[in-house]
């Protein structure tokens, strides 16, 4: 089923937007441009669908599905290890395929074959033409659409308004769910860490640096991370500032604050009458939380205090 969906930064122009969606027979997750259509704006024009990307799946879990454009102007797309559990095959390290990672590309351009050009900050950028001249094996042949990687399943994130760090929602394996704020190139360290902790040594590589996640909280408080936005609507409220995320299981909404990427405070604020699977931010920046059963909420903070 539809897991995402961006609309291009000049959408009102060039009415294009971008889909994120499972697919079977081979089972794997597609990435697609489409049009919206010229006689009813409200609508797709299926017939416009140009498929960008598509990542097997060999397992049918943690897709991921979340695809947003950045202050930079690229797609950024979330790919889970792509399962079953405890990542077995190691795509979490593996630079070769797709799952695991926060992918970038720029669809504006096509590159070779792609209908789609890779940003050359990108960290992998040009790795396969290096290929041989490169030591390290792991680096061989290491796919250029990979951001950072290191990821179990990020379901959904965003970048603050103000600072453009990336925030982002790390689903975790047994025992914990994790709050990161992710940077080119960095390795967040699955399966070799679930959190903080130490998970597996089957894929650890001698000399690599692993990220911490920013907050990392057991399963007592929740079962599954739902990322939100950092709070930028009101500079007299006592949350500007603030990363406001939930769990979908526990229905608990928390504020956090950081420096440095390491944990100042979080409390919780509220919880949500549905499962909180997603966050959505107004015209006005006030946060949004969409309901697993289809409500979508108004998160009110006006007369809450953040201490």
């Amino acid at each position: 089923g539809l897991l995402g969906l961006a609309f291009h930064p000049d959408y009102k122009k060039n009415r294009r937007f971008y889909i994120y969606y499972s697919q079977q027979d081979p089972k794997r997750s597609v990435i697609s441009e489409m049009h919206a259509s010229t006689s009813d704006p409200g609508k797709a024009d299926s017939t416009t669908e140009r498929i960008l990307l598509q990542i097997p799946q060999p397992y049918w879990n943690h897709n991921s599905g979340n695809l947003l454009f950045g202050p930079d102007g690229y797609l950024y797309i979330g790919a889970g290890d792509a399962g079953p559990q405890e990542d077995p095959e190691g795509n979490g390290q593996n630079l070769q395929v797709l799952t695991g990672s926060l992918l970038r590309i720029d669809i504006n351009r096509s590159q070779g074959k792609r209908p789609y050009a890779i940003p050359k900050d990108n960290p992998f950028a040009r790795t396969r033409k290096n290929a041989k001249r490169l030591k390290a094996a792991h680096l061989q042949n290491a796919r250029e659409e990979i951001y950072a990687f290191g990821l179990r399943m990020p379901w959904r994130f965003s970048w603050d308004s103000k600072t453009d760090d990336l925030w982002v929602g790390d689903i975790g394996q047994n025992l914990f769910e994790n709050v990161r704020i992710i940077r080119n190139g960095e390795n967040h360290g699955w399966n070799v860490f679930e959190g903080f902790a130490a998970f597996s040594d089957r894929y650890r590589r001698k000399g690599e640096t692993y990220v911490p996640p920013v907050l990392s909280y057991r399963r007592k408080d929740g079962v599954s991370v739902t990322a939100g936005y950092v709070y930028r609507a009101r500079k007299s409220s006592s949350y500007y500032g603030a990363f406001i995320f939930a769990d979908f299981e526990s229905k608990r909404i928390w504020a956090m604050t950081q420096k440095n990427r390491k944990l100042v405070k979080v409390r919780q604020i509220g919880s949500c009458p549905e499962k909180p699977c997603s966050f959505g931010i107004d015209e006005n920046g006030e946060l949004l939380v969409i309901g697993y059963e289809g409500t979508i909420y108004r998160l009110v903070l006006e007369g809450s205090v953040f201490e």
